[in-house]
């Protein structure tokens, strides 16, 4: 039986379809999974601080009995040195920035509440920056009542609206 220079069409099918599928493994490779954005060092700094994870972001809700006295933006002492601390512990694996939000029940004026936890947020976000965060790479909002996580008609439930949230995003968390 000759050998024949050329493939003929049903050889030429065959060929094709393997090179296709060649190619289509290749860029299967190609495509990676995603990488956790956080290194292992950054997670467990956010987990020892009282991060929880939510998604590709890390939260920590701070009470505000824990941080402030009554109708006032003014940290209770040993919380300032807490933040501090936490903020050089975040600093030192690389998340240098955070948003911080100010919340607060709904008695009192609307304006006002959105004042105190705008002061609030601050007051929080200079704390981390002190312990080494960089100031400019927080963001800063006062929500004042607009966020409740509880209904505001309980005692109780005012006292778990007014709280600080920091949130960590992989944006704040550059790698060493």
């Amino acid at each position: 039986m000759p050998t024949r220079p050329w493939p003929n069409r049903t050889d030429i099918g065959g060929v094709r379809a393997l090179f296709v599928a060649a190619a289509l493994a290749l860029l299967a490779a190609c495509q990676t999974v995603p990488a956790d954005p956080y290194t292992a060092s950054q997670v467990a700094a956010l987990e020892r601080a009282g991060f929880t994870r939510e998604g590709d972001r890390y939260l920590l809700g701070l009470p505000d009995r824990l941080l402030f006295e009554f109708d006032s933006s003014d940290l209770v002492p040993e919380r300032r040195v807490a933040l501090g601390e936490m903020a050089a512990a975040l600093s030192g694996v690389g998340i240098l920035g955070a948003r911080i939000e100010g919340h607060t029940d709904s008695v009192g004026e609307e304006a006002y509440n959105r004042a105190l936890s705008q002061d609030r947020a601050e007051t929080v976000m200079r704390a981390l920056a002190a312990g080494g965060m960089d100031a400019g790479a927080m963001q800063v909002l006062g929500l004042g009542e607009s966020d409740p996580i509880e209904s505001n008609d309980t005692e109780e439930g005012r006292s778990q609206n007014r709280r600080v949230v920091i949130i960590v995003t992989p944006a704040a968390a550059i790698p060493l």
